[in-house]
């Protein structure tokens, strides 16, 4: 992915036991944080803040939070904090304003503060996760494997707004366009929209 941070354009790659950032028209090399021995980074990173979260790691599940910046190895340096628990290996993390949201491979959701690593709340939110959560019409979707998708409000508190059952396994990440979500089990391809008056 490619980060626009004030010290220019960044090119990131999150990759077994490194996130490397590259300079995107030359691909020179900037700096490197190093991860414990992992075979696979399957999360995407995503930033805000001015901060890179990084998640996942089957051997050695790690969420970090980097300032990117700096030269070389920036480990001890630029990575702000760390967390160590209910971390996912599959789905990404999700920012929505000061919260990062992410649900462990296993089912166990949590939100954290992005700025500081502080836990919010974490709760179990049942089954097992492949997809990745999004942030719709100012809500989070979490959809599981087998086929519930738990809607929570945004915010430092643990809210949830509904559960709802479709027939078949999730396994890839809800879309959304327009004012329809979109969510494919493998069965169907459902397309949810409230009804025009």
């Amino acid at each position: 992915m490619i980060i626009h941070t004030p010290a220019g354009s960044q090119l990131i790659c999150n990759v077994a036991g490194h996130v490397l950032s590259y300079e995107p028209r030359t691909g020179k090399s900037l700096w490197s944080v190093q991860q414990q021995e992992n075979y696979a980074q399957v999360p995407r990173p995503v930033y805000g803040h001015r901060l890179l979260f990084t998640a996942g790691g089957y051997f050695s599940p790690v969420v970090h939070a980097i300032r990117p910046g700096g030269r070389g190895d920036v480990t001890k340096s630029h990575v702000v904090w760390s967390v160590r628990k209910a971390v996912p290996n599959n789905p990404s993390p999700l920012l929505v304003g000061n919260e990062l949201y992410m649900v462990s491979d296993k089912g166990i959701g949590s939100c954290l503060d992005a700025r500081t690593g502080k836990l919010h709340w974490r709760e179990r939110l049942g089954g097992n996760y492949s997809a990745s959560p999004i942030f719709a019409d100012g809500r989070i979707y979490f959809a599981n494997e087998e086929g519930v998708t738990t809607v929570l409000a945004p915010g430092p508190r643990f809210r949830k707004l509904a559960s709802n059952k479709l027939d078949g396994r999730i396994m890839a990440s809800p879309a959304v366009s327009g004012k329809a979500i979109y969510l494919r089990t493998d069965r169907h391809l459902y397309r949810i929209e409230r009804k025009r008056d």
